[in-house]
């Protein structure tokens, strides 16, 4: 076996677990938590007797550096700010997902536990999606189906969407079944969804896949690749102008827009809509970055000193100011310096590379797609402070970078391309 793991029952073992925990991600916060506790004390025991396959410790080692000095660094940041060893060592927990990468990847190098993984995950996405399709235009139910569509219409349902789209373009396995759940996704996202977040990373998405599509063909290929990208964008476009939920949802944006730019200062602090709050968020994090460039705050006092410049403004509710810029890269800079902040890129960074020594296409891509998505949704989200979401991308870079191939070369029924 290319992974290299001393028994061979332990992938049996772990794929249950990790199926249940694929599951749980959208469904059950407790069972997450029970899923990921049970994997940990699988994984000391695997450490101990796993074995790097040729040259992976050397791609992997830069990756399991930056994410060990991030972590330190959060630690280092709290202590800074004047905060005691114990609460900084239990403050570490909101970059738990990223120790999660280093503790899980003996587990996850299996392509078994990979591909149960990815497919249970693509499962449980499509038929939550089709049941909140029934839900919302079958039934009418005007609320959302559960707490976690917020989570599902957002990097998680886009990801899919482009992944199912390029599995048939470029690996051809049963193409209409994986445009036919693609459209699924669509549909839920674009007749049934409350987050305006997945219609710009759809657009950013589909744009960067097309161009690792068009890319990665030579010759007359490349010119039926730029035709069915713009064919695709094209049938996006039209599912927009169908789409009154998101015309709606994209009219209340510069409503919103125009309305916080048009109120004083004091005004804008107590103004409670979705994009008015993100914008003042925005800007009262900048003026506590400017006071602490390099360090950072520490995700400790960060609560204390984000109500204090909100108050100083105007803000009379704290509740409504919740300890998130929504923002991941300004939640990072004012917590962890500009220090942090580089070394937090650095991971996804670093990922990337791994991925161009991938052998397969469909990881490659993948891998570099989901991670083009997550860059772009933490300019209006925080995934250290998101439990689904951040727990999502712990995923992705074990499912895509653990294993040397996910599919075996006999599961493609098309080659690789050079891209």
């Amino acid at each position: 076996m290319s992974y290299a793991l001393a028994d061979r029952w332990l992938p049996r073992l772990t794929s249950p677990l990790v199926v249940l925990l694929c599951i749980a991600l959208l469904t059950s916060t407790a069972l997450t938590n029970i899923c990921m506790l049970l994997l940990a004390l699988l994984s000391f025991w695997t450490w101990s007797r796993y074995q790097w396959p040729d040259g992976e410790w050397a791609l992997a080692k830069p990756l399991f550096i930056l994410i060990g000095t991030f972590c330190l660094w959060d630690l280092g940041a709290n202590l800074l700010g004047g905060n005691s060893l114990s609460d900084s060592l239990q403050a570490l927990r909101h970059v738990r997902k990223f120790f999660f990468v280093l503790l899980l990847w003996p587990l996850f190098a299996s392509p078994r536990v990979a591909r149960h993984a990815l497919l249970s995950l693509g499962a449980t996405v499509c038929l939550l999606a089709a049941a909140n399709l029934v839900w919302t235009l079958v039934l009418h139910h005007p609320e959302s189906m559960t707490s976690f569509m917020s989570n599902l219409h957002g990097q998680i349902l886009v990801g899919m969407v482009l992944l199912l789209v390029h599995a048939a373009l470029v690996r051809r396995y049963q193409p209409w079944l994986l445009v036919a759940l693609a459209l699924v996704l669509l549909a839920s996202l674009f007749f049934a969804a409350h987050r305006r977040t997945g219609y710009v990373l759809l657009a950013v998405g589909s744009v960067f896949m097309m161009l690792l599509l068009w890319k990665s063909q030579t010759g007359r290929r490349r010119q039926v690749y730029l035709l069915a990208g713009v064919a695709v964008l094209a049938a996006l476009l039209l599912l927009a102008g169908l789409s009154a939920t998101l015309q709606q949802r994209v009219d209340l944006f510069f409503t919103e827009y125009h309305q916080f730019f048009e109120m004083s200062p004091q005004q804008r602090s107590q103004l409670e809509t979705s994009v008015g709050l993100r914008l003042q968020y925005f800007v009262s994090s900048w003026s506590i970055v400017q006071d602490h460039f390099w360090t950072g705050t520490g995700s400790l006092n960060f609560k204390q000193l984000f109500w204090a410049v909100n108050r100083d403004m105007g803000a009379t509710n704290p509740k409504v100011f919740a300890p998130n810029p929504h923002n991941e890269y300004l939640y990072m800079w004012t917590t962890k310096g500009l220090v942090g902040l580089l070394l937090y890129l650095g991971i996804f960074i670093q990922s990337c590379r791994i991925a161009t020594r991938r052998k397969e296409t469909w990881q490659r891509h993948g891998l570099w797609v989901l991670v083009c998505l997550f860059l772009t949704s933490i300019l209006f989200n925080s995934m250290s402070i998101d439990m689904v979401e951040g727990h999502f991308m712990m995923l992705v870079l074990l499912i895509f970078l653990a294993p040397v191939r996910i599919w075996f070369a006999a599961d493609n029924l098309k080659g690789d391309a050079s891209c």
